[in-house]
């Protein structure tokens, strides 16, 4: 792991104080309907609409570099970033201070520009604890955004993978989507196509970067996550199962399949948020947290 550098400096897309202020006030509205509102003004005024990038604190400790106007969790992040998945937020926050593992192991696959890796970044400061976090984004502009975040906050706890998750080993290419790019996707490729990467197996991912054990992990792969989870489980070493899952569900009533085969590999449903599942691995032996003490070969 490595330090890295931001170039410009932080602070030189920073907001007008006055703009600033407003941006504040939207990080002091209260986590209802209400505030989502008036968060929503707020942050309108703040940008004035413009692409960015905007220098700002997103969570304690933590800062970013941000574009909201072509991604939509930069866009929530830019101002009121309390809003952003604050179950998802504080359910991970209570599974960090409740593990004995030293250092903490967490996978952001689907990492996107890296918020929730910066969230348990910030939780590990807040902790006086250690995290180690494996992020792994396969689209590379949108991966440069998530290097920027990191260099922001002088995080060198952070490995970036430049892969795509799947079920098994592959060639894969970026379909992009024009005005979100949380919903780019994953197409399959050939060696030849321009642009292709790997597509690797969770197991794969990090046997690579020496992690033997995965604390929490959360899973947006855009519809590729019940493949990539079908192959940890059937393919994976046991040990290697989180502890502790967030993965997309949707708001469909019923549970989709990427729950389900959680349900299936030994996990129960913790509780739904508004568009994830949380879902915690139910241990049957004591042997099962044996040894939890250093994630990484």
């Amino acid at each position: 792991m490595r330090l890295r550098s931001l170039d410009p400096p932080f602070g030189a897309h920073a907001l007008s104080a006055p703009r600033e202020a407003l941006r504040r006030l939207a990080g002091a509205m209260p986590e209802n309907r209400l505030g989502r509102i008036g968060v929503s003004l707020i942050r309108k005024l703040a940008t004035g609409g413009a692409p960015g990038p905007f220098d700002v604190e997103v969570f304690p400790s933590i800062r970013a570099r941000l574009y909201p106007t072509s991604n939509r969790c930069e866009k929530r992040a830019v101002a009121g970033a309390q809003l952003f998945d604050p179950d998802e937020r504080a359910a991970l926050r209570d599974v960090f201070a409740a593990s004995p593992s030293s250092p903490f192991v967490f996978l952001d696959l689907g990492a996107n520009v890296g918020l929730y890796s910066l969230w348990m970044v910030s939780t590990a400061r807040a902790l006086s604890r250690e995290v180690v976090v494996l992020a792994v984004e396969p689209d590379a502009g949108t991966r440069a955004r998530l290097e920027a975040n990191l260099a922001a906050s002088g995080i060198d706890c952070v490995m970036v993978a430049d892969c795509a998750v799947g079920e098994h080993a592959g060639r894969g290419a970026i379909l992009a989507h024009e005005g979100n790019r949380g919903e780019h996707r994953v197409r399959s490729a050939g060696e030849d196509d321009a642009g292709s990467f790997e597509v690797l197996p969770i197991h794969e991912i990090c046997a690579r970067r020496g992690i033997v054990r995965i604390d929490a992990m959360k899973v947006d792969l855009e519809g590729h996550d019940e493949a990539a989870l079908r192959g940890l489980f059937a393919n994976g070493p046991t040990g290697l199962r989180p502890d502790f899952i967030v993965v997309e569900a949707g708001k469909e009533k019923a549970l989709p399949g990427v729950v389900r085969i959680c349900l299936d590999n030994g996990y129960e449903l913790a509780r739904r948020t508004r568009l994830n599942a949380l879902l915690r691995r139910v241990h049957t032996q004591d042997a099962d947290t044996a040894g939890r003490r250093d994630g990484t070969a």
